[in-house]
């Protein structure tokens, strides 16, 4: 079994935000002597009409540290933040059982994320609350950046410095609402319980740790907010070093 500093630490950020979520926390395990990757999202987006979930796991896979023995396939551990989480199944199968070179997935980490929802769309697993709001957001087919989905003092809140809430926005996409109405890949989150972890950052992600962990997956809570892998990148860190940790040393 490989040692954490041998697995890559793959972090994938929500479609609905840019990667700068994730840099801050890939720069101080980099500092720590790990493997990290960032894939970029963005490019998923740039047709009109879709599929989009393809492109979105092409992103990924894309970008990851090329194997130094093809023969061997190399291990990796997903995190997924917030809109990342329904991408996970389905990137999971993709590098276990898709293109070459496969990789061997030691686990999976939903960082405050959504639960994947396979089969259905983001607007049928959404509560109709939230789906009547995004229908209604939508001009000429796009939503409008994420942070104009709520009154800005909820950003100003979690992002304080000024600066770096400025770089965050400028990161932020306008998705098409089509992507929402795309149904996800079937793929289905790993049963294993010791591959399959989820990290709640903030108090409005407890219904979902609460049903991760009511299917037997470990939950491990941190008090803080959602953006906090932009803010606290080294409690980030901590956190997901420690569930990576578990996953490296569990048997296959």
């Amino acid at each position: 079994m490989p040692a954490l500093n041998q697995a890559e630490l793959v972090l994938v950020h929500s479609p609905l935000t840019g990667d700068l979520i994730w840099q801050p926390v890939a720069d101080a395990l980099r500092a720590r002597g790990r493997t990290v990757s960032v894939p970029r999202l963005a490019g998923a987006f740039d047709s009109s009409t879709g599929p989009y979930y393809p492109g979105l796991l092409d992103a990924v896979t894309g970008r990851l540290t090329a194997p130094l023995d093809e023969t061997r396939p190399a291990t990796v551990v997903l995190a997924g933040h917030g809109g990342a989480g329904p991408l996970l199944p389905g990137l999971r199968e993709r590098l276990t059982q898709g293109r070459r070179p496969l990789r061997r997935v030691a686990g999976t980490v939903y960082v405050d994320a959504q639960w994947p929802h396979p089969g259905a769309s983001r607007l049928e697993a959404a509560p109709p609350q939230l789906a009547r709001q995004l229908r209604e957001l939508a001009e000429n087919g796009s939503l409008p950046p994420w942070d104009t989905w709520f009154p800005e003092q909820m950003l100003i809140d979690e992002v304080p410095d000024p600066v770096l809430r400025e770089r965050f926005r400028t990161g932020l996409p306008r998705l098409p609402l089509a992507y929402f109405e795309e149904r996800a890949p079937h793929a289905v989150p790993d049963p294993d319980h010791a591959r399959t972890a989820y990290l709640r950052l903030s108090p409005h992600y407890e219904e979902t740790a609460m049903r991760a962990e009511a299917i037997g997956h470990r939950v491990l809570r941190r008090t803080s907010h959602h953006l906090s892998p932009l803010t606290d990148p080294e409690a980030t860190a901590d956190a997901l070093e420690k569930l990576a940790r578990r996953f490296v040393t569990c048997p296959a």
